[in-house]
């Protein structure tokens, strides 16, 4: 049994602008700052901001105000790009490793181990691929993932059609390969799912920014309320999500 149970904060698709313009009538930078200062995220071990950090053009203005508002974060912070995001940009402001390019890694914490991937391009690369193949049975124990796209499709409407991850096939057939990944992370929905493929639980977190209706083909503002999930991680991995 271990003893440690990890708790991990995820924010994602946070959206922020240049400046503090409302971005599509929305107070992002607000509700960013609910998710951060929540009653949930309080005492947590890890935080993660899992893409889309920036809302239309990778705005320099949107990461240098979050990496401001990160001074006060007390945990090791973990970024990922999403579609929205230039990695050049980013890297002025925020410690992220780049390989070929991408933002790719191996995070290790209390004796856990979790893997980071890019899929900002819509895509996850086969050089990312090809990494995770050759590091993931390194691990004895269990191992989760985060990367910004959903790794399956996840009955959104109107995402599913427009902005799935295009490789989603390749993806899936180096994911369930390991017997020792069950649980991958993800946002870039902006509607919170749970879906599963192979033996593989997906968790799609809510955005801070909008909810889209997952009900509808076509774009739909569903809420401008902020949305976030924590995991908790022991000998099982247990999920919230909080609005």
């Amino acid at each position: 049994m271990s003893s440690k149970v990890l708790k991990i904060g995820q924010i994602t698709d946070i959206h922020i602008g240049e400046d503090e313009n409302l971005v599509q009538g929305i107070d992002v930078r607000k509700n960013f700052l609910t998710a951060l200062n929540s009653e949930s995220m309080k005492d947590i071990d890890l935080l993660v901001l899992s893409g889309d950090l920036a809302n239309e053009n990778a705005e320099p203005g949107a990461y240098r105000y979050i990496a401001e508002q990160l001074k006060g974060v007390k945990c090791p912070v973990c970024i990922i790009p999403g579609n929205h995001d230039s990695l050049d940009v980013m890297v002025k402001f925020f410690d992220m490793p780049v390989k070929n390019g991408k933002c790719y890694f191996r995070y290790d914490l209390e004796g856990k181990s979790m893997f980071f991937l890019d899929s900002a391009i819509g895509e996850v690369s086969r050089d990312q691929l090809d990494w995770l193949e050759e590091e993931v049975p390194k691990v004895d124990g269990e191992v989760i993932l985060f990367m910004h796209h959903p790794p399956c499709f996840c009955g959104h409407k109107f995402m599913d059609l427009h902005y799935h991850l295009r490789n989603m096939v390749e993806v899936q057939q180096v994911l369930s390969k390991f017997k020792n990944l069950k649980h991958v992370f993800c946002g870039h929905y902006h509607s919170e799912h749970q879906m599963k493929f192979s033996h593989i639980h997906v968790h799609a977190a809510p955005p801070t920014q909008m909810q889209i209706d997952a009900d509808r083909p076509y774009f739909k503002l569903k809420s401008t309320e902020p949305g976030w999930q924590v995991i908790y991680w022991g000998d099982s991995v247990k999920t919230e999500v909080h609005y």
